[in-house]
């Protein structure tokens, strides 16, 4: 019978130049599958790094043999398949537990001790080659910097245009982007032509009104979201804080850290936390300036004043903060007040230079009585509770399930090596290899083993942060019931971390001219619970109803 078979390719940007292009790997892997008479029936091709094991077209192969026959993947090489040992071998046993083989067109492995050793050998050179690549690339970035060259591919600041030659880049002023730079400095801290200095919105505003092209007017490689001559203040505020500006641009003022936590996949993005270095790591490169030095100072002292006099002003509470959006435009709904008495919860979109939803404000006080009443009805419901803290373990139980199985592969894995690992003393008290042949092995052995160990700790890390444990739900459990008797004299912060706790979040609509109010939370009701209806003020015709979906949902109409 015809073996099933599918492809997985992958490239990452610093192997480009290598020949290990996407084409040239599929074309090959092509070839392999016709000789030996395979049938190829799908092909998966990642542009990303090969030191994650979490990619997207890896990702769409693993759902692919869930639901298709298959019998083969092949790969042009090991290193195209992971670039740590550890991954490699996660993989291959992952793929294997569902009865699936890989295949590299360019080596063949045996499925003996012999085998298992020349690709291990195979993996950690890729590995070891990865760390190189990436050190040389460092290296010569840091060097050109030194040597007073720059490094901002085809995205200069703004009011700069990049000269460059052969392995080396400098900046030159673009007098049309640079011209209103300076204007911009001056508007935000001498004002317009009513003497009275601006603020960022309002220089984005004048800009837009103006109908000045932004960089992404001019440039076609650069994203735009909104229409031509249309500024935002963020634009602005970058601008403002761009030190570059005084005749100084700087390299190296952020690096990657690993802090454990679970991002979404983007190409061409570094895995792990983006932080500030060391102001003393900081490598200068002297550029033209566009501003002195003076008036950069002075902006900055302008914006931490403002600062400051806005952090005197009355804190008002918003219940909701941070947890409402809006149904029209997708727009975060923020909270605002009105000559320090009206509060009403408004979408961020009706605030852009370009207004972009006309959504209606909604009273606080409406938004944060019902959300209240809302979860006193849960607090009170001891037995809902449960139940649907339990419900919330085995989704989050099953939604993991593939990190699970990961982790089992792992604890599997760093077994058998461990007894590889003990046999070989047995090997080396017996005499029956030369010590340097058992003392290479060994090294290797526990090189993959403290691989595999710490990427079972990364992973434990993760688990923890997506699923809760039984201790989380018990103290969510105690700490409702705890308050249960006191929820009518609750003040703001018990409020307040009582929505954190159940991670209650809205959405705020207008339908059949009706402010509506969506509600959901952490788990879904107790199955047995009937649809209901409840009438919160019947002066103020404001209800409730609760449906039964896969979260906690309640739609509550406004006057």
């Amino acid at each position: 019978m015809t073996k099933q078979a599918a492809i997985y390719s992958r490239v990452s940007t610093d192997e480009q130049a290598k020949g290990y292009s996407l084409k040239t790997q599929i074309e090959a892997c092509q070839a392999y599958a016709q000789e030996r008479g395979y049938t190829v029936t799908a092909t998966f091709s990642d542009d990303y790094t090969g030191a994650a094991i979490d990619r997207p077209e890896l990702n769409k192969l693993r759902d692919y043999m869930t639901r298709n026959p298959l019998d083969v993947v092949i790969i042009y090489d090991i290193d195209r398949l992971a670039r740590k040992s550890a991954y490699q071998v996660l993989i291959e046993e992952e793929f294997k537990r569902a009865g699936v083989s890989i295949e590299f067109v360019m080596a063949q492995y045996e499925d003996t001790d012999e085998g298992r050793l020349q690709k291990q050998i195979r993996g950690v050179i890729a590995e070891y080659e990865k760390a190189k690549i990436l050190e040389r690339s460092k290296r010569g970035k840091r060097g050109k910097a030194k040597s007073g060259f720059v490094l901002t591919g085809a995205r200069p600041p703004y009011g700069y245009q990049v000269k460059s030659e052969p392995h080396k880049a400098w900046l030159e002023i673009d007098e049309s982007e640079a011209a209103i730079v300076r204007m911009v400095y001056d508007w935000y801290l001498r004002g317009d032509e009513s003497g009275l200095p601006m603020s960022a919105n309002g220089i984005a505003k004048r800009l837009t009104k103006l109908g000045l092209p932004t960089r992404g007017d001019r440039q076609a490689h650069f994203a735009k979201k909104f229409g031509h001559g249309v500024w935002q203040r963020a634009m602005i505020i970058h601008i403002l804080t761009n030190e570059t500006y005084t005749g100084v641009w700087h390299f190296g003022k952020t690096k990657m850290i690993e802090d454990g936590k679970h991002r979404e996949q983007q190409p061409k993005r570094g895995l792990g936390k983006q932080v500030t270095r060391a102001q003393e790591e900081w490598i200068p490169v002297n550029v033209p300036a566009i501003i002195d030095r003076e008036t950069f100072d002075l902006a900055q002292k302008r914006k931490e004043y403002n600062k400051r006099v806005l952090s005197g002003h009355k804190i008002h509470e918003y219940l909701m903060k941070g947890r409402l959006t809006c149904s029209k435009c997708g727009y975060a709904m923020r909270g605002h007040t009105i000559r320090y008495k009206y509060r009403y919860y408004e979408c961020n979109g009706k605030r852009q230079v370009v207004c972009l939803c006309d959504m209606p404000n909604v009273y606080v006080d409406w938004v944060d009585a019902l959300v209240w009443e809302w979860a006193k009805a849960i607090i009170e419901n001891p037995e809902s509770l449960r139940v649907g803290l339990d419900n919330v373990q085995g989704e989050l139980q099953q939604a993991n399930q593939a990190l699970f199985d990961r982790m089992a592969i792992i604890d599997q894995q760093i077994q058998e090596n461990q007894s590889q690992l003990d046999k070989l003393l047995d090997l080396y008290l017996n005499g029956d290899f030369p010590k340097e042949v058992l003392t290479e092995r060994k090294s290797r052995l526990e090189q993959m083993v403290g691989g595999l160990s710490k990427e079972r700790d990364d992973l434990a890390r993760h688990i923890r942060k997506v699923a809760m444990t039984d201790d989380q739900l018990s103290y969510i459990e105690a700490f409702c019931a705890k308050i249960r008797k006191g929820l009518n004299q609750a003040d703001f912060n018990t409020k307040r971390q009582i929505i954190e706790l159940l991670d209650i979040r809205g959405k705020i609509a207008f339908e059949n001219n009706e402010k509506v109010l969506y509600l959901k939370c952490l788990f879904q009701p107790n199955e047995g619970q009937p649809v209901s209806r409840l009438l919160i003020s019947p002066l103020l015709n404001i209800g409730v109803i609760v449906t039964k979906t896969y979260v906690y949902l309640s739609t509550v109409l406004f006057p």
